[in-house]
């Protein structure tokens, strides 16, 4: 690790940053946490998961400040569920997504009023995000495909390599510009409106709260983390992100398995 300035705001993504390979919190974490916001610097989680999943986990962590959810798409208050800022994708294109991904056979799930919504709550890759984000499905049934949603966010899934590949590929030539689009775990195809995106959404707390963006940092080790990390005026990888996140960093912190997040937080408040 190189050196560290003391910020007045750290953002960090959630699943292989915040959390351990077991997807806990851990105790040095959370005093971490603590200790950081006894000093007065604000603790941001920045994530893509949805509200309701994310707040199972930032209740535990103590975490006071408005936080990023759906990768960008919502800002809200941690402490009194007020929405401060939110960027839905539109009726019309959420119906052309999903009409796309029906013609193709793919999985596609949507997020729309903090609810995780599906055509088949028995589908093996409903169940998977389900145990993930220990949120229950809202099954429609085939009405799914023309339910008229406004989605926060939509996530294609696959288990199938080449068909992720495929799907990332195909969707990104037909909607282009149109959509925000990014990959996690090599099995999430996130999508959302093309102004979203982590970095645009820690800007808007940077400015809710008066913090300047050289006196923000940010964590993270997703490609979708990638944007923040590269705005902030700190920017962090964990090392067990890929060599595309660690290249757009300033500092590497040791993996999320070692108390990185951790480590890397009582580095910046101690300097």
């Amino acid at each position: 690790m190189g050196a560290v300035v003391r910020p007045k705001l750290i953002a960090l993504d959630m699943d292989g940053t915040m959390l351990d390979g077991e997807g806990r919190l851990t105790p040095r974490l959370k005093a971490a946490f603590a200790a950081a916001q006894s000093m007065g610097v604000r603790i941001v989680a920045a994530t893509g998961r949805m509200y309701p999943s994310a707040m199972t986990h930032l209740s535990e962590a103590g975490i006071k400040s408005a936080s990023i959810f759906y990768n960008g798409a919502l800002i809200r208050d941690t402490e009194d569920g007020r929405t401060i800022y939110e960027r839905r994708v539109g009726k019309e294109l959420t119906a052309e997504i999903l009409i796309f991904f029906r013609e193709r056979g793919w999985y596609i799930q949507a997020y729309s009023d903090d609810r995780l919504i599906v055509v088949d709550d028995r589908d093996e890759r409903c169940r998977y995000y389900e145990k993930l984000s220990e949120q229950k499905a809202v099954a429609y049934g085939e009405k799914f495909w023309e339910c008229g949603l406004d989605s926060s966010k939509l996530l294609g899934i696959s288990f199938d390599g080449e068909e992720f590949t495929r799907m990332g590929r195909e969707v990104r030539e037909a909607f282009g510009e149109r959509i925000y689009q990014a990959t996690t775990w090599g099995t999430f195809l996130e999508i959302a409106h093309p102004s979203v995106n982590k970095a645009s959404a820690l800007a808007r707390v940077c400015g809710y709260y008066g913090v300047p963006r050289e006196e923000a940092a940010a964590i993270g080790d997703g490609v979708n983390d990638i944007e923040m990390i590269k705005w902030a005026g700190t920017g962090i990888a964990m090392e067990n992100s890929k060599e595309i996140v660690k290249a757009a960093a300033d500092i590497i912190a040791p993996p999320n398995t070692e108390d990185g997040a951790a480590r890397i937080i009582e580095r910046l408040i101690a300097s």
